[in-house]
C-alpha cells in the first residue's frame, strides 16, 4: 500500500488527472453495462409483455363469466331431476338444520313441500333459504314467531321457481 501511495506522489498533475479520468470512464462503463443496459432491456421486454397480459386477462375474464353461466345452467338442469323433498332434504343437513325440523309435508300444490321448524337460529335459516334459492327453490310463504333470543319457530312452504 505504502508503494502504491509513494507512486502516487511521484506522478504529476497531470499524470494523476489522465488516471483518475480514465478510473471515471471504466467506472462508468461497468455500470452502464452491468447495471443500465441490463435494466433498460428487461423494462423493453416488459412494456411490450403487458399487451399481450392484458389481452390474456380480458379473454380469461370473458370466460369466468361464460363458465359461472355454464355452471348455473347446470345445477338448474340437475335441480329439475332431483325430487323436491331430497333436495330440501341435503341442504338442511348441509346446513346443519336438520334437527330443527319438527315436520314436512306436500304442500297443497305439486312441487311444494311444507316445513315446520323450532328453535331454529334465524341467520342460519337466513343462509338455508339462500342456498335453496340457488337451487332454484324459493318460499312461497312463511309464518315467523320469535322463540327465544335470535331463535324463531317457523312454518314456511318452499316451491320450485316458475
Amino acid at each position: 500500500m505504502n508503494e502504491l501511495r509513494s507512486a502516487w506522489t511521484n506522478l504529476n498533475t497531470r499524470e494523476r488527472w489522465v488516471i483518475v479520468a480514465g478510473a471515471a470512464a471504466v467506472l462508468f462503463i461497468l455500470v452502464y453495462a452491468l447495471v443500465w443496459a441490463p435494466w433498460q432491456d428487461a423494462l423493453a421486454r416488459l412494456r411490450l409483455q403487458v399487451p399481450v397480459k392484458q389481452a390474456t386477462l380480458t379473454w380469461m375474464q370473458e370466460q369466468a363469466v361464460n363458465i359461472k353461466s355454464l355452471r348455473g345452467q347446470q345445477k338448474s338442469a340437475s335441480d329439475d331431476k332431483d325430487p323436491l323433498f331430497t333436495v330440501v332434504e341435503q341442504t338442511a343437513a348441509s346446513a346443519k338444520l336438520r334437527d330443527v325440523i319438527r315436520r314436512m309435508s306436500p304442500g297443497e300444490e305439486q312441487e311444494q313441500v311444507r316445513i315446520w321448524l323450532t328453535d331454529v337460529d334465524f341467520d342460519a335459516w337466513l343462509q338455508w333459504l339462500e342456498q335453496l334459492r340457488k337451487r332454484g327453490i324459493e318460499v312461497a310463504s312463511a309464518t315467523v314467531n320469535r322463540a327465544a333470543d335470535n331463535k324463531v319457530n317457523i312454518r314456511v312452504t318452499l316451491q320450485r321457481s316458475s
